[in-house]
């Protein structure tokens, strides 16, 4: 067969350079189209790589990248199936624009994929509905890989589809078969098909989720997560189950990359990658023994009760610069109500033996979740100054959205569409006061930092200057520069 893999827009909320407009690649599109070319014809449209400096206004986002009637014109006329994928909660309304198009121009199906290792995705399970009243035929709930075959099969057969982790409208009813079923051997999978993909477009922006120092590749060293924070969707997209690839096979594909594309820096887009220690350790070995010059970070964050000191000075000997911790609060009954296990002892003394290893550190927090007080806030400001104190590089203060499928998910309304649904939630009743103390915070981070660490802060505007990106901080200041200059003249 012949299929066709589209992937949305970048979109960044009006205002908000902070938490949108982030060119994340598309990860688990790509391990779909490596699993989908084994045995089909694959053509993919990356509506934002192909054209990312082409900017447009809809409503109350700007949009980067392809227009629809390019999308459409860059279908091929004998694709026998399109994948659409549901990239991220900010994109929603651009994407249901996407499938609308497609069903008027089409009559082929059309099926959705879910982004099952994103913290900013959504479950397809909960806002697969407005897919299929939009047009689509099919959503796929889960991964993918496990599943295409089986809905390809039924297709041809002319059958409704009988496998776990499917949604479909069958006589105007939707029918839905909860997932179930979980890719265990990850070893098994194709490397990610990123050759089909406009890479040189992505490291051309000079920007990425992960600071990046030149050209990259993400890797998903494992899948899921065993823990069940309330404010996430990933309890919901893979039920709480946490996955790994064996230290070889992840190796592997970093040769591989090495020698086919020449890259040398690679960003870790796993949920929670640390799970098991030995795990870590054992691939910065296997690092190590093949001589592999190479940086690696972990951008997308990691349980830092995971880690020891040993396993730290293993990652620094092998190339890790760059870690990404989410303590989400300093108060422990936020993060009972959360359902968030975080150790603030420990991760202050990983954070501090980091620093002395020069591996620079990111932590996360989230603000406003439902039942927080004020003392619970300033909590969270005692334990911000704690870590600059220990040498964290910067910090990331989010305001708490409820993500379509996590446990908070009908906790909070006000908002029109998904696409608000951003950790910038301007609709909520208390965003003002939120965002007030999101700014002070932020500011006294920046004068404890010149008390403490005066060096590291003094260089930042450097790293901006010459786009030498030890943190997330300094790009993204180069990338809203670069996004006002697009914006104004678009």
């Amino acid at each position: 067969m012949h299929v066709t893999l589209i992937n949305p827009n970048i979109c960044m909320q009006r205002g908000d350079f902070f938490g949108t407009g982030i060119p994340y690649l598309p990860m688990s599109l790509a391990w779909v189209a490596g699993y989908l070319r084994q045995k089909h014809s694959v053509t993919v449209i990356d509506a934002f790589g192909e054209k990312p400096m082409q900017m447009r206004t809809e409503g109350k986002l700007h949009v980067q990248g392809l227009t629809v009637p390019e999308i459409l014109a860059r279908v091929p006329q004998d694709t026998d199936i399109i994948f659409v994928y549901a990239a991220k909660v900010v994109a929603f309304t651009v994407t249901k624009a996407i499938v609308a198009a497609l069903r008027k121009q089409f009559e082929i199906p059309i099926v959705m994929l879910e982004n099952t290792q994103s913290v900013v995705a959504y479950s397809l399970k909960t806002a697969g509905k407005e897919f299929l009243d939009a047009g689509a035929d099919y959503c796929i709930i889960g991964e993918a890989e496990n599943r295409v075959d089986k809905l390809l099969a039924a297709i041809a057969a002319k059958k409704d589809p009988d496998f776990d982790g499917i949604l479909y409208r069958k006589n105007g009813k939707d029918v839905l078969i909860d997932k179930k079923e979980f890719i265990q051997n990850l070893d098994e999978l194709p490397f990610p098909a990123w050759d089909l993909f406009p890479l040189k477009n992505y490291w051309a922006l000079g920007y990425a989720h992960g600071p990046m120092q030149g050209k990259y590749v993400p890797l998903l060293t494992s899948r899921g997560c065993p823990y069940g924070c309330k404010y996430c969707v990933v309890p919901a997209t893979n039920a709480r189950r946490w996955r790994f690839r064996s230290p070889k096979h992840v190796v592997d594909e970093i040769e591989h990359w090495v020698k086919t594309l020449g890259v040398t820096e690679f960003h870790l887009e796993d949920l929670n990658p640390t799970v098991r220690k030995d795990r870590i350790v054992e691939i910065c070995r296997e690092i190590l023994a093949r001589d592999l010059k190479i940086s690696w970070k972990i951008v997308a964050g990691t349980k830092v009760e995971t880690m020891d000191r040993d396993t730290v000075t293993w990652m620094a000997k092998a190339g890790c610069t760059y870690v990404s911790i989410s303590p989400e609060s300093g108060s422990p009954a936020v993060l009972k109500l959360m359902d968030k296990p975080f150790n603030h002892e420990l991760a202050l003394d990983m954070v501090r033996h980091m620093h002395k290893l020069g591996i620079t550190t990111q932590a996360c927090f989230v603000l406003g979740f439902p039942g927080e007080t004020p003392e619970d806030l300033q909590l969270t400001r005692k334990y911000v100054n704690k870590l600059v104190k220990a040498g964290i590089d910067e910090v990331a203060l989010f305001v708490m959205t409820p993500i379509p499928g996590s446990n908070q998910f009908n906790a909070l309304d006000g908002y029109e569409n998904y696409s608000q649904l951003t950790f910038t939630p301007i609709w909520r009743k208390d965003f003002k006061r939120l965002s007030s103390f999101r700014n002070r915070l932020y500011a006294e981070f920046y004068l404890r930092k010149l008390l403490f660490h005066p060096v590291r802060l003094i260089r930042q505007p450097f790293n901006v200057l010459f786009k030498n990106f030890e943190t997330k901080t300094e790009m993204t200041a180069f990338r809203t520069l670069k996004l006002m200059r697009i914006i104004a003249t678009s």
